[in-house]
């Protein structure tokens, strides 16, 4: 079986689903890792390496239909890479 094919915000290269970071809104006034990948809502895929070019253009917000906080979203996938 094969896996999903998302595309990056970022690099808006396409790649299998697991090798992607999913970005959800968390219902309230933040942006969240969604882990498992099953959060319901709005969700935007990303490298984690093209996050960066992906805040630059502003397609994280516009994927997850929401004004964001840079500094918020690389606090948030910054815990990411420590944990």
């Amino acid at each position: 079986m094969t896996n999903p094919v998302r595309m990056c915000a970022g690099c808006r290269g396409r790649a299998d689903k697991p090798t992607l970071v999913r970005l959800v809104w968390d219902g309230g006034s933040a942006v969240t890792i969604d882990e498992q990948q099953l959060l319901p809502g709005r969700g935007v895929y990303v490298h984690p390496a093209c996050v960066e070019r992906a805040l630059k253009t502003r397609a994280l917000a516009r994927g997850l239909r929401r004004q964001l906080d840079a500094a918020a979203v690389r606090n948030v996938l910054a815990s990411l890479s420590v944990g």
